[in-house]
């Protein structure tokens, strides 16, 4: 993932600026999934990026993180799908509160910016 940052952007920042991005693509992928619950032979979509961003902010270099979508592996119903609404519908609320909670940090963040600034 390649991610430009501004100058006033430590790994901390650009961490959660990656975190929004990994949200984001996990929220769309929940939204096609319940969009296809009743789709043949569709196959739910998983989105992973917490690992990845991790092992790069361990690193030092967060611009390093990438965010991966694939298939579920979960077992199939008779019409080839494999989508879990109950499964689906409470990750989707997980994940809200997990964007929530990013830009939350991403607020007090330039909280403190700006009052380091103006004084």
């Amino acid at each position: 993932m390649s991610t430009s940052f501004g100058v006033i952007s430590d790994s901390v920042t650009q961490a959660l600026h990656i975190a929004i991005n990994g949200l984001d693509a996990r929220g769309r992928a929940q939204a096609s999934n319940i969009a296809n619950i009743e789709t043949p032979n569709y196959h739910a979509r998983e989105v992973k990026f917490e690992d990845s961003l991790r092992a790069a902010f361990e690193g030092g270099d967060v611009s390093k993180t990438s965010v991966s979508t694939g298939e579920s592996l979960a077992a199939t119903r008779t019409n080839g799908n494999n989508v879990n609404i109950d499964f689906e519908v409470l990750a989707s609320s997980e994940n809200v509160l997990r964007e929530r909670l990013v830009i939350q940090a991403l607020n007090s963040k330039y909280t403190l910016l700006r009052t380091a600034i103006t004084g």
